[in-house]
């Protein structure tokens, strides 16, 4: 889940072609609101969505300028788009990941962007597991 949650971190930072953002040191945090799955005592369920997960690097002019579709295709072939938009300030989606499971997890995204902020919702769902997540990030400076 980890991998999946740093690959939307990707996704968001790096928006699209026709929506670029700052290349330079961003910082983002995703925090879990809601998770459940058979079985998981709601101790655990606490823990995680007691644990912010933070994350800052680099994103180069080439990153910048090549949008989501360049992310994805580092994630080894396991995810793809069913569908993608980022416009006006706006962007959501919808992407399958395949990890392995019998069943591939679904990943809805929306949010709001800028060339230097994002605050993205996201819902993953994939077998008996269903999460909800908020990613906010920010550009920092120069790398």
């Amino acid at each position: 889940m980890r991998r999946v949650l740093l690959l939307l971190v990707g996704m968001a930072s790096a928006a699209s072609a026709e929506s670029p953002v700052t290349p330079g040191k961003w910082q983002t945090t995703t925090i879990i609101e809601s998770m459940a799955m058979p079985g998981m005592p709601p101790e655990m369920a606490q823990r995680t969505r007691a644990r912010p997960m933070s994350a800052t690097y680099c994103i180069t002019p080439e990153q910048a300028a090549a949008g989501p579709r360049d992310v994805i295709g580092k994630s080894n072939g396991a995810c793809r788009y069913r569908s993608f938009s980022a416009a006006a300030g706006r962007i959501s989606g919808v992407m399958e990941c395949k990890t392995g499971a019998p069943t591939p997890q679904i990943i809805a995204i929306s949010g709001t962007y800028s060339p230097v902020a994002y605050d993205i919702r996201s819902k993953m769902s994939g077998g008996a597991m269903q999460s909800t997540s908020r990613t906010t990030g920010k550009r920092l400076g120069p790398c």
